[in-house]
């Protein structure tokens, strides 16, 4: 009940703030765990992910926001779990699992960090070690636009990929990781 009432009142300030626009509504699996991965070009790209969603979404979150007062108590209370970026967080890797596992959406910003040049950044292989170990499909997605008062930012969901499609043979983590960036990159560039 928290991430509903969250979504909507989160998601009434950013249409209220912005011109939201979402293509690809109704991609994402309806059953079975999913992860969904996009780009990162501002504090609000979840709320934007997670109107383009259908499904209840959780996201890895850096540690850091669960430290601010009013913005760490909606992350919690909407389902965000911490990660602790630049080392291998066990507790958020196990977290992931379990939440995959039990069938449930998990939202990744695979850059790990936000692009203030809106330029993407090389991924991590962390979403690409939990679509392994848990057997799931990831959707790729992309936003785009300037978040300033009145204008419009899009958002939109690609077509779910099954992490064999993303490596050939000789399987590579590093080159599954770069062909995702290369989905995510292909959405962006479509909304430009």
């Amino acid at each position: 009940m928290p991430y509903k009432i969250i979504r909507f009142l989160a998601g009434w300030i950013v249409r209220l703030l912005f011109r939201v626009e979402v293509v690809g509504r109704g991609r994402v699996p309806a059953a079975g765990g999913v992860i969904v991965c996009a780009n990162h070009i501002h504090l609000f790209d979840p709320v934007l992910i997670a109107l383009a969603v259908e499904r209840p979404i959780r996201f890895m979150a850096k540690a850091e926001i669960f430290s601010w007062p009013f913005l760490g108590f909606l992350a919690k209370k909407a389902g965000a779990f911490p990660v602790k970026r630049g080392s291998a967080d066990i507790q958020a890797i196990k977290r992931s699992l379990t939440i995959l596992s039990g069938g449930e959406v998990l939202g990744i910003f695979p850059e790990g960090t936000r692009s203030k040049t809106l330029e993407m950044s090389a991924p991590t292989n962390g979403v690409i070690l939990l679509a392994e170990r848990t057997k799931v499909p990831i959707v790729p997605a992309a936003i785009w636009g300037e978040y300033r008062l009145g204008k419009r930012v899009r958002v939109v969901i690609g077509e779910a990929v099954e992490l064999s499609s993303l490596s050939p043979e000789p399987y590579s983590r590093a080159l599954a990781a770069e062909n995702l960036m290369s989905h995510i990159k292909k959405l962006r560039d479509s909304l430009q």
